[in-house]
């Protein structure tokens, strides 16, 4: 049975999220299944097994690759198809609450290693509505380490600032046009520990910027919503059904 912890995080981390601004930073309560899950995912990218609990070293070399040795890396993942299924079990409780035991869940979770560096691409300010993800779907955004404020997290825009910022588009018949792209965001990234996550609603606009750090920043995320809801243009080729237990 879930704690009283989780259960207090759980109806905080609802309470932004349809109420307050939009998104929430929580605690992810399987965390044996979460570290079973980055675990496989070291392996699949080819990680030795003397290697597979040293986190920050693996970051360490992951920082002198280049971009195209990263992708080369990414391909590797293809045959990885768990990563999906053991990230929602990770986070059972919050995301039953949220949307029921029947989902529909992103067939293949994105894993992302952004490089650091100011010679490096930057994620500009985005949100996810914009992709055709249905208006009732949530992300969820977990980092695979430590995460301080030099390492290249994302950066979010509450719900207030980003409606604003997607009526005015809306008045120029645009969708994430030059006006949100050319924007410039200092909002400073959340510092997070291993074994915390980030939720959000489709509104939340959202990035990350250049990063000065010695090492790369390694994360996951992946989008989800009610069986019973409608999807948008997004459908059952990017998505697929999962019944939680």
């Amino acid at each position: 049975m879930i704690n009283n912890n989780f259960k207090v995080a759980n109806s905080k981390a609802i309470k932004e999220l349809k109420n307050g601004c939009g998104y929430a930073v929580f605690s992810i309560e399987r965390m044996d299944i979460f570290k079973k899950l980055r675990k496989n995912l070291f392996q699949a990218l080819g990680v030795k097994k003397n290697m597979l609990d040293k986190v920050e070293d693996y970051r360490k070399y992951l920082s002198n690759l280049s971009n195209a040795e990263i992708n080369k890396l990414m391909i590797r993942l293809l045959s990885y198809n768990e990563i999906s299924e053991m990230f929602v079990k990770s986070c059972p409780t919050l995301i039953k609450n949220l949307c029921g035991k029947k989902l529909f869940i992103q067939r293949r979770a994105h894993t992302t290693v952004k490089l650091p560096g100011k010679q490096q691409l930057k994620t500009l300010p985005h949100y996810e509505m914009m992709s055709g993800i249905s208006p009732f779907s949530y992300v969820i955004w977990a980092p695979l380490h430590d995460l301080d404020n030099d390492d290249g997290g994302i950066y979010y825009l509450d719900k207030k600032r980003s409606l604003k910022i997607m009526k005015e588009e809306h008045k120029e018949g645009i969708v994430n046009g030059p006006k949100i792209l050319n924007m410039k965001i200092n909002e400073k990234p959340a510092s997070m520990q291993f074994g915390q996550a980030i939720i959000f609603n489709p509104f939340i606009m959202h990035g990350n910027n250049n990063f000065n750090s010695d090492l790369a920043r390694l994360a996951i995320n992946i989008r989800f919503q009610s069986y019973n809801k409608p999807l948008l243009q997004k459908n059952t080729e990017y998505l697929k059904y999962f019944e939680l237990h």
